[in-house]
């Protein structure tokens, strides 16, 4: 009997709150969908990085499972107080408190089983599209295909009712502690709109408004992280008070009965929008709190999808790149080896010089605004601190219109006494005038800058660190010859296998063990409690080979050798790792904030359907009455939505600036921003036309 009670009841849970049941559906398959890139066996063949992605969608799923739980603890309890009669009236007749309550967590359960079915349905699909954008990223064609893992299909489901009974666990305890009268009442609680202390308590508003004003000062200014945690602390108790006060100055608004305020119906909109801030002061600050995460989230996917080919093109734009801490080194066994794998259609074996001079190191230590270290010391004297070389690095004109040709370059010349300065076009926004006053001294001549150029040119430690000097051949001549590098253009694509070789073959030219052979000692010698050979081994270790990595902080590839097609694809995998978690909390946190939104007025269109029938008996068409709906349900969307906006603007084009700062990114933070707002606006808008087609039908009901 209970059973098919349940199962009727649903059936109509799901008819009345179909907007809920919707979401949910969205919920599961995009949980299906974004947990398929975890189990997926082509995603893990494609990149050895693939544990990344793992870590960070387990990482993000943690709290989109708490916020997913939110949401159903919320609808769980709204529609236990819309309903709350008709479980009294199940006391009356005999039924018990237990078994109303299993009653109640069966109806929930089943309308979860049917989102998740039709959920996993739609995330076969929706896995599709993702596994397609996610094979664009690497330039890669993706045959269709549904990828049905086990694993994947219980973790989904696992989570999915993790949810469920998390939330639900709630209302089962709610339900022993009510009686029959408080089930009765239950509904009209959130009727009462106490106006008590409010001029005093519309102060919050003020207060809260003043005090994230001031995060963002200490934002810009800088803080320290314990600082910081402190003030986002404060920031989101900052957003809970403002709509506690928010209400309050409505009210008092309402209450100056100010001429306008008697105009277009604005005191029923404003008393209508005052009651429901009240009420829901909780609820719409977490709305809030969830469309900041999202558009910010948005955003920031944005900024880095946007980046990491660039970064890709600076660090990487030759297929294999060597660098060698010896001058005068021909990389024959380096040559052997790719010749093994691919043939070679262009190479270069070139030189970098040093003369003993620190001017351009001096002047880049002083000027570049993303330098770390402090590159002078109590008697003046330069620090390079493994940002920069010691001494300037110096290239030979014919090696630069060589690699420029390998790019497809134009070639360059200079006069006898000029130079050109070849960096990054982040850092060329860092110069001032001064740029062309400064002449180093090289080879006897003292050399004018002719022009700065910001190709990609690999200026992480092996094309110099952030910058070279690019001089006459004649001039490098009469220098030391500081490093040696190689770089080729190779057929086909580089390989993993490749890449292996080349660093095995590389590093043993040097005495020098791989990341494999270190491990494996280490291991060996961790279980043989051997601490004097971890200690030797430790000091003995070499990350890299060069002196120098320059002053990237955003995304950086620093290496001693790269094969293009190898390093590319692990750095994108790195930054989708990002990327797409970003955009998987940015859909589910906008999703179930409006779900909140919409299921709230379409549930009190009932309710309001006597103020509107009192409104035509007072003279006012049925347009008149639309518009005034409009209105209500605009007022309503749009507080939360304008407080997300206004929040997490500052933040998103704050940080989106810096971003573009610290890797001359195209875009600025306010592009960023803006296409994530539309974005996110086109789901709101949706979300807003169905909830005013149903809330109207509703209310004009006969």
């Amino acid at each position: 009997m209970l059973n098919k009670l349940a199962f009727r009841n649903a059936k109509r849970s799901m008819r009345d709150y179909a907007v809920y049941l919707i979401t949910m559906t969205a919920v599961a398959a995009m949980m299906f969908a974004f947990n398929s890139l975890i189990f997926s066996e082509d995603i893990r063949n494609m990149c050895s990085e693939a544990m990344v992605l793992g870590i960070m969608l387990g990482f993000v799923t943690f709290f989109i499972v708490l916020i997913v739980a939110w949401l159903i603890n919320y609808m769980a309890g709204f529609m236990l107080r819309k309903r709350s009669r008709e479980f009294a009236l199940y006391l009356l007749i005999g039924l018990k408190k237990k078994e109303l309550s299993r009653l109640y967590l069966k109806e929930n359960l089943l309308i979860g089983t049917a989102a998740l079915i039709f959920g996993i349905a739609a995330g076969t699909l929706l896995q599709q599209i993702i596994m397609t954008v996610f094979y664009s990223v690497f330039s890669e064609d993706y045959p269709l295909h549904i990828q049905m893992s086990g694993w994947c299909l219980l973790m989904t489901a696992g989570c999915y009712f993790a949810c469920y009974l998390f939330a639900l666990m709630r209302n089962k305890r709610v339900f022993k502690k009510m009686s029959i009268a408080e089930l009765i009442q239950m509904e009209k609680k959130n009727e009462d709109l106490k106006v008590k202390h409010e001029k005093v308590r519309q102060w919050l508003f003020f207060l809260a408004v003043a005090y994230i004003l001031y995060v963002y000062y200490m934002m810009v200014r800088g803080c320290s992280i314990l600082t910081a945690l402190i003030l986002m602390a404060g920031f989101v108790v900052a957003i809970y008070a403002m709509f506690a006060g928010l209400s309050a100055f409505i009210v008092c608004r309402v209450q100056k009965k100010n001429r306008g305020m008697y105009r277009r119906n604005r005191i029923f909109l404003y008393r209508q929008l005052a009651s429901k801030v009240r009420t829901m002061r909780f609820t719409m600050g977490t709305l809030t709190l969830l469309l900041v995460c999202s558009l910010l989230g948005g955003t920031f996917s944005l900024m880095f999808s946007q980046y990491q080919s660039q970064a890709i093109d600076n660090s990487v734009p030759f297929d294999v790149i060597l660098y060698s801490p010896e001058p005068e080194d021909d990389f024959a066994e380096e040559i052997s080896v790719i010749r093994s794998h691919n043939e070679i259609l262009g190479q270069r074996v070139y030189r970098i010089y040093e003369d003993g001079s620190q001017v351009m190191n001096r002047y880049f230590g002083e000027h570049v605004t993303t330098t770390m270290a402090k590159h002078e010391d109590e008697d003046g004297n330069f620090l390079p601190a493994g940002e920069y070389y010691t001494y300037d690095t110096y290239m030979k004109l014919s090696d630069y219109n060589a690699l420029r040709a390998m790019n497809g370059g134009e070639p360059v010349t200079l006069e006898a006494d000029e130079y050109i300065l070849q960096t990054k076009k982040r850092i060329e926004r860092d110069f001032g005038g001064d740029i062309y006053r400064l002449q180093p001294e090289a080879g006897g001549k003292k050399l004018s800058l002719a022009e700065v150029r910001t190709d990609p040119f690999s200026q992480n430690g092996i094309n110099g660190a952030d910058y070279l000097i690019v001089v006459p051949d004649e001039i490098c001549d009469e220098m030391n010859a500081y490093y040696s590098a190689y770089v080729a253009d190779i057929s086909g694509r580089g390989t993993q296998q490749l890449r292996d070789e080349l660093n095995d073959v590389h590093r043993h030219k040097y005495g020098l063990m791989t990341e494999s052979e270190y491990e494996a000692a280490y291991e060996a010698a961790s279980e043989a409690e051997d601490t004097e050979t971890e200690e030797a081994l430790d000091a003995a270790w070499q990350d890299s080979l060069m002196e120098a990595y320059g002053t990237d902080q955003m995304i950086v590839m620093v290496a001693d050798l790269f094969v293009r097609d190898v390093d590319a694809s692990d750095m994108k995998f790195v930054v989708t790792s990002v990327t797409f978690p970003l955009e998987y909390i940015a859909l589910i946190f906008v999703f179930a904030a409006l779900t909140v939104l919409a299921v709230q007025q379409l549930s009190d269109s009932s309710k309001y359907r006597f103020r509107y029938e009192v409104l035509r008996k007072l003279g006012m068409r049925k347009k008149e009455v639309d518009r005034v709906i409009f209105r209500q349900l605009s007022l309503y969307y749009l507080v939360p939505a304008a407080a997300a906006v206004a929040i997490s603007s500052v933040i998103a084009v704050y940080a989106g600036n810096q971003f573009v700062r610290y890797t001359a990114a195209e875009g600025g933070g306010l592009y960023y921003f803006g296409i994530s707002l539309l974005l996110t606006a086109g789901i709101y808008l949706i979300y807003f036309a169905a909830t005013y087609i149903g809330f109207r039908r509703n209310v004009n009901e006969e």
